[in-house]
């Protein structure tokens, strides 16, 4: 039986607001749309309470307090914006700057750093410091990662983050006072697979993405939400492309009830198949054809024997979307034929103390199930490899990137004496012989569709970009096709 949630009665800025008794103030505030500035503070990490940029006056109090660390209690009475905080914020912003280097025209994180923000809207107007500022050291801390030592301004998210959520314990602070630094322990490498959302959360440009470093300035790009591919649990994501549409990075998105915040150093990275080795137009026999010439050699394969020797196999890689239209395409042209998924192996989850990395790369496993009711696609490629006896026509709708082809994947090809592919990369399966038709489709970067990740939740994307290719998502085929057929039944009967 669930614990019934004590709740708290209080005000903040005049607001009467009713919060959980075992929230913070700033919590509270933000939950309400009331902003309190703040550096050190995450939702998903410790309280630490060393930036001091989240001050309030609390009622009764005798100076002001650190939103962060102050619990709410019944009938406390919280300002904001009185003369005490706003004059408390600008001396912080001040003894940040101070040895704070002039170098946002360099710093990847210009245009979404909050020191810049803040500097506008809590800062002061002109500068005090006459002195030498201290120079502190660069570092590659980790194959992703590199640290700018003079822009840190010690707030230890990444700290933090590396102990609580990746529970890897690379990173420390080293020297006193205006010496500090932030630093990997002797002989250790930032190179955890959570790595990379040490850079997201810093609030500087302290940690800056190796990949992404002087790629682009972010006010050139342009941004779409998305769901990541790469595994199981579907984290939503946020996608930045440049004017032309090249993916640039793709970055973690809220969402409490999938990936909080956070997301794996893989998902992030592995976009560039999007922009390389794509199929770019149907192909016949191996040779370039028009979309209508490709499509008339398809619906005469799976139209043979009304499919009595037709397999459909499907990756668990394509949306519920797809699996609905083939299907619906199957039952209209090749009613006798059978249908059976696959997938990329799964191998053990990596499971951290704040996050896991699922083993399960397979980002539609439970929409298959739905769908198609395939519980285990390696099972089902599997029944389907020990079969003896030759397939006359395999309609095979992959859309994997990177696939690794397996004994029974192989046993599958190798038996089947006709391939109708749909696929969006130019890989290893167009170099089999018995490819005989192949159509273009696109990427889950260039096309709408829903996804249903391990716990059963459907989360739906729109495209992030236009089509890099000549494809078409798998909906857009099959209704080509299906229109096809009632125009030749049409002319049939016509005739």
């Amino acid at each position: 039986m669930t614990a019934e949630v004590k709740m708290v009665n209080m005000k903040i800025d005049g607001r009467d607001v009713t919060v959980p008794a075992d929230w913070t103030v700033i919590r509270a505030a933000h939950k309400n749309d009331i902003d309190i500035p703040h550096y050190c503070y995450h939702p998903d990490l410790s309280i630490a309470g060393n930036c001091r940029i989240c001050m309030v006056s609390v009622k009764g109090a005798p100076r002001p307090v650190v939103g962060c660390a102050t619990p709410v209690a019944e009938g406390m009475e919280v300002t904001t914006t009185a003369a005490a905080e706003v004059e408390a914020r600008k001396s912080v912003m001040e003894f940040l700057l101070i040895n704070h280097p002039l170098d946002c025209p360099e710093c990847d994180q210009a245009g979404e750093c909050k020191l810049q923000d803040y500097s506008v809207d809590h800062g002061r107007d002109h500068g005090r410091f006459h002195e030498e500022k201290v120079r502190k050291s660069k570092s590659t801390m980790g194959p992703h990662v590199k640290y700018w030592g003079s822009r840190c301004i010690l707030c230890t998210r990444c700290v933090r983050f590396t102990d609580e959520v990746s529970g890897t314990g690379e990173l420390g602070i080293i020297y006193r006072g205006d010496r500090n630094e932030i630093a990997t322990f002797p002989g250790r490498v930032l190179d955890n697979p959570l790595s990379m959302n040490t850079v997201d959360i810093c609030p500087v440009g302290a940690l800056v993405s190796s990949d992404f470093l002087f790629q682009s300035r972010v006010w050139n790009l342009h941004s779409n939400p998305s769901i990541c591919p790469g595994c199981s649990l579907g984290c939503n994501t946020r996608v930045d492309l440049d004017a032309k549409d090249q993916i640039k990075r793709i970055v973690p998105r809220r969402n409490d009830a999938v990936n909080k915040e956070w997301m794996c150093d893989s998902g992030r990275l592995n976009f560039g198949y999007v922009h390389a080795g794509r199929l770019q137009k149907p192909k016949l026999g191996g040779a370039d054809a028009t979309w209508k010439e490709a499509r008339r050699a398809a619906l005469e394969l799976l139209a043979l024997n009304g499919g009595a020797n037709t397999v459909a196999l499907i990756s668990a890689w394509n949306t519920s979307e797809a699996m609905a239209a083939i299907l619906d395409l199957v039952a209209v042209e090749s009613p006798a034929a059978r249908i059976f998924g696959y997938g990329n192996p799964v191998v053990a989850d990596q499971v951290f103390p704040g996050f896991t990395i699922y083993g399960d790369k397979n980002p539609n496993r439970a929409g298959m199930e739905q769908v198609l009711g395939i519980a285990d696609p390696a099972a089902s490629l599997k029944a389907l490899a020990s079969e003896t006896g030759s397939i006359g026509t395999l309609l095979l709708v992959h859309n994997i990137p990177d696939f690794v082809i397996t004994p029974e994947f192989k046993a599958v090809l190798d038996r089947s004496e006709n391939v109708v592919l749909l696929d969006f990369a130019s890989g290893e399966l167009l170099r089999y012989g018995n490819v005989a038709v192949a159509l273009p489709t696109l990427t889950s970067f260039e096309k709408a569709g829903t996804f249903v990740n391990n716990a059963g939740l459907a989360q739906s994307f729109e495209p992030v970009m236009e089509p890099a290719t000549y494809g078409l998502s798998e909906a857009e085929i099959v209704e080509a096709l299906k229109r096809d057929v009632g125009a030749a039944t049409r002319a049939g009967a016509a005739a």
